[in-house]
């Protein structure tokens, strides 16, 4: 599943990115442009104990 991340490696966001493209008088603004320094990527994504989605090392996945 697609993922980005920051500058520092935390993911940011799983799935598409929403940048919240309005448009106004025929002119696109994007109102969530994506974070200086951050990549897109494939990885494994699960889904965890509490029913949220997580990269497939995230510790918080799994219920201490």
């Amino acid at each position: 599943m697609k993922i980005y991340r920051n500058a520092q490696g935390t993911c940011i966001n799983i799935g598409e990115w929403d940048y919240q493209i309005k448009i106004v008088d025929g002119v696109e603004t994007i109102n969530n442009p994506l974070p200086e320094g951050a990549v897109e990527s494939d990885e494994e994504v699960i889904v965890g104990w509490d029913g949220g989605r997580y990269v497939h090392d995230d510790p918080r996945a799994v219920k201490s």
